[in-house]
């Protein structure tokens, strides 16, 4: 997470595993993790009405217990993924999945909206702690030529593994009742764990510089400052005084961040890297990627559900295309990145203003 230049290997070349039966192991259990993370992020979307039902919540505390989860996550994903490096990626992984998989099953026995709101919570701060691990595992465990696979693999799990879990909470919750679709997150954590204990191996970067403590600080008030305002701005009003307050607090400290990471000789995350338009291009496609499929689950589930008449399970499989069409193109995709080589700049030369103005 920290930049390059301030950063080096503890274990150097040995980080690297050469057994491709072990490397086969730790994909496992990284992509195992990495679905528990990502199957709780949509699960509870199928369970919105019964869950509705059973605390007499609004719809407001509904999303605020499906949405408290990735705010958390995605709040505390950069100082984590950094304090990682540092301490060590097994032993907060390791911690992580312990985390992670309490907070899902204390959800899970949730006797009242608080209290599944902190577990989902508490979850989300586990998540934190293995999501970015998993990915740094893969990048100083595989050498160079089986990087960019396997890195792949880890794409494909990321963008199908949500409709995947929610197919098998859907299977739970027709079947059975909406508490055991957490047993899916636990048992998918203790599977990780036990491959993980077994063949992942530890490493981390040290650094002659402090951790990032205002940078840390900054971004999770950022972040969860936005966040509020997209989840309570419908609610309340895009105009009303808690709003506005809360859209300025997060611009002010999103600029506040940008200007320290700027200034920092490690900072937390390089935001000079954003000048390539390759990356700055790919990370918007992403956002908008994910931001619109996140927006469809929120509405299609209980439009499916409450309008429809459709169990959990039936419209789970409607959304099945898109999860089985990401998987199989996130496999394909660094066969053809390598065979067509780097994506030509946009808009193409032909049609670029250049070409239009003398």
């Amino acid at each position: 997470m920290s930049s390059p230049d301030s950063l080096s290997h503890v274990n150097g070349p040995d980080a690297t595993v050469h057994d491709p039966r072990r490397r086969r192991a730790i994909l496992i259990a990284v992509c195992i993790a990495l679905m528990a993370v990502i199957a709780s992020v949509s699960g509870l979307n199928v369970a919105q009405p019964q869950v509705a039902v059973e605390f007499d919540a609004s719809q407001s505390t509904v999303l605020w217990m499906i949405n408290i989860y990735t705010l958390s996550l995605a709040a505390l994903l950069l100082p984590l993924g950094a304090l990682g490096d540092r301490v060590g990626r097994k032993p907060i992984l390791l911690a992580g999945l312990a985390l992670f998989g309490v907070a899902s099953a204390a959800a899970g026995l949730a006797t009242s909206a608080a209290m599944m709101i902190a577990a989902r919570l508490l979850a989300g701060v586990g998540a934190a702690m293995i999501m970015p691990v998993t990915l740094a595992v893969i990048t100083s465990t595989f050498p160079d030529g089986e990087r960019s696979k396997a890195i792949g693999i880890w794409t494909g799990v990321a963008g199908g593994g949500g409709i995947l879990g929610m197919y098998l909470s859907a299977v739970l919750v027709d079947w059975a009742n909406w508490r055991w679709l957490f047993l899916l997150p636990v048992v998918l954590v203790v599977a990780a764990a036990v491959t993980a204990l077994r063949a992942v191996p530890n490493s981390r970067e040290q650094t002659r510089h402090r951790f990032d403590v205002v940078g840390s600080l900054t971004s999770v008030v950022a972040v969860t400052a936005l966040i509020y305002v997209l989840h309570e701005g419908p609610l309340h009003g895009w105009t009303a005084p808690l709003t506005t307050a809360s859209l300025l607090v997060g611009v002010v400290a999103a600029i506040g961040f940008v200007v320290w990471e700027l200034r920092r000789p490690a900072p937390l995350l390089d935001v000079r890297l954003f000048g390539d338009r390759r990356l700055a291009s790919g990370s918007l496609a992403l956002l908008a990627l994910f931001g619109v499929q996140a927006g469809i689950f929120v509405v299609l589930f209980p439009y499916f559900q409450a309008v429809l008449g459709w169990s959990g399970l039936r419209a789970t499989v409607a959304l099945m295309p898109m999860a089985a069409t990401m998987m199989l193109s996130s496999g394909l995709a660094p066969r053809v990145a390598a065979r067509a080589g780097p994506a030509p700049p946009w808009p193409p030369a032909s049609c670029s203003a250049a070409r239009v103005w003398p």
